[in-house]
Formats: structure tokens, sequence, C-alpha cells
């Protein structure tokens, strides 16, 4: 029976909706398929492993010493547990699913890690991870693609304010490589601009200030791969809050949605069609969420998610069921590029060191 590792957890603001997301796809996976291989990665970076980790309850009072500190080693796929210095192996892994929100995980730094390890990876590859973590390059990336998205310029520091053109106000200031809502600030004067990128500061590099729009909506759409259907795009969702920008509570706590969103069809088949494209273009695998503004008859893509949460299963199957055999499909579709991928030739003998010889090791 193969092995199946699910990474969550991590260095993130987003850890704790982390757990949650790897804890329900650990325990959704198919076990008559599957070994299931749960790391948790801690606030502090380090790895775990245990069946503990499939219990959400044991996070209230967590205790590290009934788990096992684990490890991977570049150049091969085995996790192996540290004792007293010492390594013994656990598992070989054959894939894995990638359910760490926020940096060092949803970024591209663990898809990196597994390729290097030899796993394939039932999640997004790490080139349009790194280009979606970061909103001012997706940005960039997007326009290529003819993609709408709101203007933005990004700020490092706040004596960067006074290089700028004065801002139509009220604008929008968020951390630049961040989801979740954290960190993000409606602005509707000058005076109130300096305080709401320090604010973002805290959470990363750099500040991104987009202009807030009128009477918009928000709009979320999926995508996943499917071995025999292709890319399969979800219905359209509006998520409904409290408040005027969606908050972390309207989106992990208290929020609700309407599903299918009640929207014109024009809409929809708008956005469906701009996942579906930004979904091959940018070459993923895995699940999307992609979020999305409508105003003034227009539509503006927000942010690409590429862990989203609980995997965004909800918006394709309303059962755990549905889920269990989605996963399937992502695995499936993971194992036979893992396999294609890997007959590509690696080595090219060009003879260049045989011909510089001792030459090779003299500065020029």
């Amino acid at each position: 029976m193969k092995t199946v590792a699910v990474f969550f957890g991590g260095q993130s603001v987003e850890h704790e909706i982390s757990i949650i997301t790897g804890v329900m796809t650990a325990n959704s996976l198919d076990k008559n398929k599957y070994k299931v291989l749960p790391v948790y990665v801690s606030t502090d970076g380090k790895w775990y492993s245990g069946e503990r980790l499939l219990d959400l309850d044991g996070y209230k009072s967590f205790d590290f010493k009934k788990l096992d500190n684990v490890t991977l080693i570049c150049g091969g796929n085995a996790l192996y547990s540290i004792k007293k210095n010492k390594l013994k192996k656990i598992a070989d892994v054959a894939v894995a699913i990638n359910c760490m929100h926020g940096e060092r995980g949803e970024d591209g730094s663990l898809a990196g890690l597994l390729n290097m390890c030899k796993i394939a990876l039932a999640s997004p590859p790490m080139m349009p991870s790194s280009i979606s973590i970061d909103k001012a390059f997706t940005k960039t990336v997007l326009k290529s693609l003819k993609i709408k998205t709101l203007s933005g310029v990004t700020v490092s520091a706040l004596d960067e304010l006074e290089q700028l053109s004065t801002f139509k106000f009220p604008v929008i200031v968020k951390p630049n490589r961040l989801g979740s809502s954290i960190g993000v600030s409606k602005v509707d004067e000058q005076d109130g601009l300096s305080g709401a990128v320090s604010y973002a500061l805290k959470f990363g590099n750099k500040a991104l200030i987009e202009p807030c729009l009128e009477n918009f909506i928000e709009i979320n759409c999926a995508a996943y791969e499917s071995g025999d259907k292709g890319i399969i795009v979800s219905k359209c969702e509006r998520p409904v809050g409290k408040e005027e920008v969606l908050s972390f509570g309207d989106k992990y706590e208290s929020g609700k949605r309407v599903f299918p969103a009640d929207i014109d069809k024009k809409y929809s088949d708008k956005i469906k069609n701009a996942t579906e494209k930004i979904y091959r273009e940018l070459g993923f695998k895995g699940v999307i969420r992609i979020d999305y503004f409508i105003s003034g008859g227009e539509v503006y893509l927000n942010e690409i998610n590429t862990v989203p949460g609980s995997l965004a299963y909800y918006l394709f199957s309303d059962t755990l069921k549905g889920f269990t055999a989605m996963l399937n499909q992502l695995i499936e579709v993971a194992e036979r590029d893992f396999a294609k991928e890997s007959t590509t030739q690696k080595t090219f003998k060009s003879g260049i060191l045989t011909r510089a010889g001792s030459k090779g090791s003299k500065r020029l």
C-alpha cells in the first residue's frame, strides 16, 4: 500500500487554519488505497508525525513528546524519525499533499523540497505557487493573459509613501504575500494610510495598496485536474460577510455563502473560463481557488489560492465521500505526471571537464 504524506501547520500566521485543512484532508483519504502519513510542521519549523495528529481535539493541549520528530533527506523519498541524533526510516513516501497555508508552504518552498526528494506532489508545483503568493507579481503575469486585476503599488517602508502620487481614496492595504484577510485594512483618507501600511508590514516585507471598489461583490471559483475529465471547474460561490471587506472571521468562523452564486450567467461563465485558462496557462496541478470581484459590470481577479481552505472540496461536492473521490483523482494525476517526468533525461555528458583538465581549477 502506497504512503501519502499530508503536510500542514507551518511557520505562518495561517498556521491554525492549515491544521484544520490538513487534518480534514488526511482523514478524508481513502484508507483502502493509501497509508496516511500526517506531517505537522510546528510554528518553530520542526516536523512531527504520529497518529495523534489525526485528532483535531488533540491540538487544544499539544504534547510534542508523544510524536516522532521527522525529516526528509534530499535525493530520496524516505521519511525518517530523529531519535538521539540517529535516523530511523518510517516510510517511503509515494505522494504528498500540501496543506500548508502561507509562506514556506503555499509559496512553493515545500513543492521545491518534495521535488528534490523525488516525491510526487498532488498539489500545485513550485513555479505557479511562487507566482501566486506574490499578489503584485500575479498582476504582472495575468496582464499577459488579458485577465483584469486592480491596479496596485507595493511599498516596503513608510518613507516610500512620500515618493508616490496621491491616492484616490478609499484604498485597501494588505500584506503582499499573505491570505485569509490577515493584515488587511480599508483606508478612507490620507491620514490613515501610514498606520495601515505599518500594520500590513508586520506580516511581510511588502504592503500592497489597491483601490477599494464601491458596490462590489466577491466571487470564488475553484479548479483541479482529473485524469480522465481534464480540468474540472467548480460552480461559483458568493461569500457573505458582516463587513464590507471580508474578515478572517467571515472566512473561517461566522461567514455565510450563497452557492451557486446568485449572479448573472455572463459573469459566472467569464469567471469559470478565466479560472480554467489560468489553471492551464500557469501549469497548475492539484486544487486551486481563485477569488474575484464584480463591480460596475467588470470582473477583477483578486487573488489565487494555491492551498485553499480544506482544499475547496465544498465547491465540488457536498459530502466527504465526494472529497475522498476528488483526492483519489489528485493522487492518480500526481503519480501519472511524476512517472512521465521521471523518463526525461537528467544528464548530459559534454566532455567539458575532461577537456578543461587542471585549467578548470585555476582562476582566470
